[in-house]
């Protein structure tokens, strides 16, 4: 069987970045240090910046697919109300 994925929580990569800042390592270094692929810790540095907050494109990305996400629902719950207005109508004849 192949590895398994890790999955790291929010905090932790806030804190993997903020020690990598704070301490000057390179991300090759961390990564050797917590044994985490270094693409995984530049992908976070890219994600929180050089504050270990998340940047506001970010932000914005996780805003932009809870809103397209409000929206499919939403559109699907139109429809069978459509559907249901129509039948109710159709009977009425």
């Amino acid at each position: 069987m192949g590895d398994q994925r890790q999955h790291f929580d929010e905090a932790f990569k806030r804190e993997t970045i903020k020690h990598m800042m704070e301490t000057g390592k390179t991300p090759a270094e961390v990564s050797k240090e917590i044994d985490v692929p270094v693409s995984s810790i530049r992908s976070w540095k890219q994600q929180y910046g050089n504050t270990g907050e998340k940047s506001k494109l970010f932000v914005d990305m996780e805003r932009l697919k809870q809103l397209e996400l409000q929206n499919r629902e939403l559109q699907e719950e139109n429809e069978i109300l459509k559907k249901a207005m129509h039948f109710f109508t159709k009977n009425r004849d």
